[in-house]
């Protein structure tokens, strides 16, 4: 501190602002300038002169913290007002298998209840609206209606704040109970309930391996149906390496041959001081045991900002698309882009309560439903 005063005490004409500039910071510091001789308790006197060669390092100093508060602070609360701060990568945070399943509870609940009946109804009603309006393809609708089923996902992803797992009482002859939420973009969530029961298989450390196995069967509850579920938790690490195998599905049917599932794909190599790390998850859709849907979710940090990657395969065709979340025109919005269909394209989704709008960079448009628009069908209905 002493180098930077006498650094700047030396440099106090190049650096100081003008004399008005100047004045108007000591009356701010409640400081006069004045001619009156000062008077020390030890006696003599001290003029305004020795007085300034006392005030220039101090106000510049001041100065130089000011500069330095407005130059590094906006830097270090975030961007503009373009941009969110996002709530951090969340596939960092599962780090065993309670995490994990607590994860899977939440991402494969929120694809369930956006796929159900109701969202079902809701979307085909607004299809037609919109085919009318805005004589949109059938091939362009099913491309959106594929799309707002992960806007729940995507939401949460990108939402501030971490999973919420909380223990909770068993349920339906299950031993275990967890509740967990999965924070959106409006600052409300939804909540889903897993009732399980635990298979503990194999576990085992020595030294440097180490090696997990912990599987579970039970029913996930989504608020508008109870599914049958199971998981598998199984990791293994030797000499800076680790492997993994990890699972939660949902069954949607009764003979188990339809399923929602989502797998971890984890990779974790050290050499030396450096460490290489890729974190994926895929969910695949089955129906009658043939895989009809598989869209892969991962982050990435461009320039600062984490964004997050989805990609979706579905009738042979692969749609690839980047979100990032923010404001605009006082909205919260997630602002899109990629590949669909072979072709380039950009969009973004208005957050509302009673929706998404997705605004399309030709002009057009469309409107989904929410997984939380529990009004709309009334409405709809009137």
């Amino acid at each position: 501190m002493k180098n930077i005063k006498k650094l700047l005490s030396e440099q106090a004409d190049a650096v100081l602002p003008d004399k008005e500039v100047k004045q108007k910071v000591m009356r701010e510091l409640g400081l006069q300038e004045k001619e009156a001789v000062l008077a020390p308790a030890h006696g003599g006197g001290m003029r305004l002169r020795d007085k300034r060669k006392i005030l220039i390092p101090a106000a510049a100093a001041l100065l130089a913290i000011a500069l330095f508060l407005c130059i590094f602070l906006p830097i270090f609360l975030g961007k503009g007002s373009g941009g969110l701060n996002p709530g951090g990568n969340k596939f960092a945070e599962i780090t065993d298998a309670d995490s994990f399943y607590a994860y899977g509870a939440a991402s494969v609940g929120s694809l369930l209840a956006s796929s159900g009946d109701t969202a079902t109804a809701q979307s085909k009603a607004l299809s037609s609206v919109r085919a009318v309006a805005d004589a949109k393809s059938e091939a362009d609708d099913a491309r959106v209606e594929t799309l707002n089923r992960y806007m729940t996902l995507v939401e949460g992803l990108l939402s501030e704040g971490s999973i919420v797992a909380e223990s909770a009482a068993g349920g339906f002859g299950y031993e275990f109970g967890m509740t967990v939420k999965l924070n959106d973009l409006l600052g409300g969530g939804a909540a889903y309930t897993l009732y399980y029961d635990k298979i503990f298989r194999s576990g085992e450390s020595d030294g440097d391996e180490r090696e997990e196995s912990y599987a579970i069967v039970g029913i996930l509850s989504t608020g508008g149906g109870e599914y049958a579920v199971e998981g598998n938790y199984q990791t293994e690490s030797e000499d800076g390496e680790e492997e993994s195998e990890l699972y939660f599905k949902a069954f949607t049917d009764d003979s188990g041959s339809s399923c929602i599932e989502v797998e971890q794909k984890y990779e974790n190599e050290s050499e030396g001081n450096e460490t290489e790390t890729e974190q994926e998850y895929v969910y695949s859709v089955y129906e009658r045991g043939e895989l009809v849907e598989r869209t892969t979710a991962e982050y990435e940090s461009e320039e600062g900002e984490l964004e997050l990657l989805l990609t979706i395969e579905k009738d042979g065709v692969r749609e690839a698309l980047q979100f990032r979340n923010g404001r605009e025109n006082g909205e919260n919005v997630l602002f899109a882009s990629g590949t669909i269909g072979g072709e380039r394209i950009r969009f973004t989704v208005y957050i509302r309560e009673n929706g998404y709008h997705y605004a399309f960079s030709d002009g057009s448009s469309s409107d989904q439903g929410r997984y939380d628009d529990d009004d709309e069908d009334d409405d709809d209905e009137d």
